[in-house]
């Protein structure tokens, strides 16, 4: 086993006992933080604009 796959099982462990501990309806899911962190790596790789709130709600209304 490489020590990538013992951090990535270590990572996934991690995630799923914050999970448990924290039960979705009363706190922030670290879950949802991976994913937004997850989608800001993805619009850093594909050189995405980055938008303040007001300025998405304004695209988005438009």
């Amino acid at each position: 086993m490489m020590l990538e796959e013992i951090f990535s099982q270590l990572k996934d462990l991690e995630k799923k006992f914050n999970e448990i501990k924290y039960p979705p309806e009363t706190a922030f899911q670290p879950s949802f933080a991976s994913k937004i962190r997850k989608a800001e790596k993805d619009s850093l790789l594909h050189n995405l604009p980055a938008f303040e709130f007001n300025e998405l709600f304004e695209k988005v209304e438009e």
